[in-house]
């Protein structure tokens, strides 16, 4: 059975975009995997395809507020920096008064 090229680009263009493998793709579809991978290869991947499992990541930076309530009844509070910096921070403190 041939198939128009528009059927062709629509069978790669579904395969691409379905996550499942080309044999269970094809299995479903009622084609050959060598006739799907000639295709592949003949036509490649259509420009509308995306590349699947990756995707862009923006990283967030979390700024919290805290307060730290010393035992000397000094209250100290620390705006814009993450709880990571904060812990860091403490820590140096700590070092330098020990």
């Amino acid at each position: 059975m041939r198939h128009t090229r528009e059927a062709i680009d629509q069978f790669l263009e579904q395969q691409a975009t379905s996550g499942r493998t080309v044999s269970a793709f094809c299995a479903d579809n009622g084609l050959k995997v060598p006739t799907f991978y000639s295709w592949k290869k003949k036509y490649g991947t259509p420009d509308s395809v995306e590349p699947s499992g990756f995707c862009e990541l923006t990283p967030v930076r979390e700024v919290s507020k805290r307060k730290l309530y010393l035992p000397s009844g000094l209250q100290l509070e620390i705006t814009g920096l993450s709880t990571r910096e904060i812990a860091q921070l403490v820590v140096e403190i700590d070092r330098a008064h020990v």
